[in-house]
């Protein structure tokens, strides 16, 4: 288990976590979360499919990111169809999500699959929020939920990597260092010419979504 720490100014960036998996492969990326007594707030994950031509990571259509906030069923500007089982997935199928669950002590997964994702795109950001789950309806559009708790609630938020054997490739584990923000993008996948990688970046945001998509468009 890796640590993930808060990115600083002109700190080194953390080792790129080598995959050795080829542009094809279907793997999963998993999300764990346990609240502190006092809290029962919920965490979630997003994706995006991001093209990075050396001047960082930018989406240019709402059909790349992967979203509960990008949903038809919680936003009236969604455009992400959710499926009886609560899933969700890019239009390309190359990201798809297992659907919202609210539940601390449970877990939320997105699964790349490589042979779908579209051409061009060469990195997928991944990022987690944390919002109040006591509000007891859906995420609507314009909602500052979000705002409502921050990473300090949380005792545990960790990240894992899963082949596609479901081996565990990899996993990093949220430093107390963001407790102040409810935004925190967890890393980046990167797509190579030799395979995918994995960058853990620690960014903290503080806002949302829709604060974050402005720094990837």
């Amino acid at each position: 288990m890796l640590t993930l720490s808060l990115e600083k100014p002109g700190a080194a960036p953390a080792p790129k976590l080598r995959l050795s998996l080829s542009k094809g492969t279907r793997f999963t990326l998993r999300v764990d979360w346990q609240c502190n007594a006092a809290h029962e707030d919920d965490v979630d994950i997003h994706a995006l499919e991001a093209r990075n031509d050396g001047q960082g990571a930018k989406v240019s259509a709402l059909d790349q990111v992967l979203s509960t906030y990008n949903t038809t069923k919680m936003s009236r500007s969604g455009v992400l169809t959710v499926n009886a089982d609560g899933s969700f997935a890019t239009p390309s199928g190359g990201l798809s999500h297992s659907g919202d669950v609210r539940v601390q002590g449970n877990s939320e997964t997105i699964v790349v699959d490589g042979s779908r994702i579209p051409d061009g795109v060469n990195e997928v950001p991944l990022f987690a929020t944390v919002h109040e789950a006591g509000h007891g309806g859906e995420h609507q559009e314009g909602s500052e939920d979000e705002d409502e708790a921050a990473f300090a609630d949380i005792d545990v938020c960790t990240v894992t990597i899963l082949g596609p054997d479901g081996k565990e490739l990899g996993a990093y584990r949220l430093s107390d260092e963001f407790g102040a923000f409810n935004v925190v993008q967890l890393g980046s996948l990167l797509l190579g010419a030799d395979g995918w990688e994995y960058a853990p970046v620690g960014r903290g945001f503080t806002g949302t979504m829709n604060d974050v998509l402005a720094h990837f468009s």
